[in-house]
């Protein structure tokens, strides 16, 4: 029986492509950008990457914007980082669907989480930012946590948190091993956000529920109910 749907941050709730757009203007200020590159041509380089490579990690997509000539003088990859996660503590666009899913979960009698990986300064001021902190139960950020996706216990531990057990737990997520297979070895229900269109892990299969979008959940879950 389902009594719980636990959602991811990034790419699943936060618009991290609009959020990237909105950092062209910055990078711009912060680094030396090639004459030629426009912003249309830097904001297509920088989503390709992160659909591409997100998943990999950051410095794949650190290299693919080296490789595509963006900056006329290459910053390290540490100035690149830091400042991108400057960047998400100052600026965090929603998708416009996820608060309204939120609730409409919540309405249909299902408690609701939240577990992210990342600092929990800076996740934390993505979610004050985004204004989603009421629609949840719970909240687990790794950083202020012993254990990480994909590790089977930050899982666990949310289970405990919301008084049921993993297998009433659907675990909504956009990436492959953590989201995904992570869950499943938790043991709950695990639910695949297309938001990348990327699956780079051939060792895993893919899950049987697949969403585009968090506002698919709802007939989903209703389909639960009955």
């Amino acid at each position: 029986m389902l009594k719980a749907v636990v959602f991811d941050l990034d790419h699943t709730l936060f618009d991290r492509y609009e959020t990237l757009r909105l950092t062209i203007p910055l990078f711009r200020k912060n680094f030396e950008i090639n004459e030629d590159v426009t912003d249309d041509y830097f904001y297509e380089q920088i989503v390709w990457a992160d659909k591409h490579y997100v998943h990999r990690g950051w410095q794949e997509i650190y290299g693919h914007l080296c490789d595509k000539k963006i900056f006329k003088k290459i910053p390290t990859y540490e100035e690149y980082q830091n400042f991108l996660l400057s960047c998400f503590t100052s600026m965090a666009v929603e998708f416009p669907f996820s608060a309204p899913t939120l609730a409409k979960i919540r309405k249909l009698g299902y408690k609701t989480g939240l577990i992210t990986n990342g600092k929990t300064e800076i996740q934390s001021k993505k979610i004050e930012m985004l204004k989603i902190a009421p629609y949840f139960d719970e909240i687990i950020i790794s950083g202020a946590c012993p254990y990480d996706k994909p590790q089977p216990e930050i899982f666990k531990l949310m289970a405990d948190k919301l008084g049921i057990d993993t297998s009433e737990m659907m675990y909504v997520g956009d990436h492959p091993h953590f989201d995904v297979e992570g869950s499943r070895n938790a043991g709950c229900i695990p639910v695949w956000v297309k938001t990348t269109g990327t699956w780079i892990f051939p060792q895993y299969e893919k899950p049987e529920i697949q969403v585009e979008t968090v506002e698919e959940l709802i007939e989903i879950v209703r389909k639960f109910d009955n």
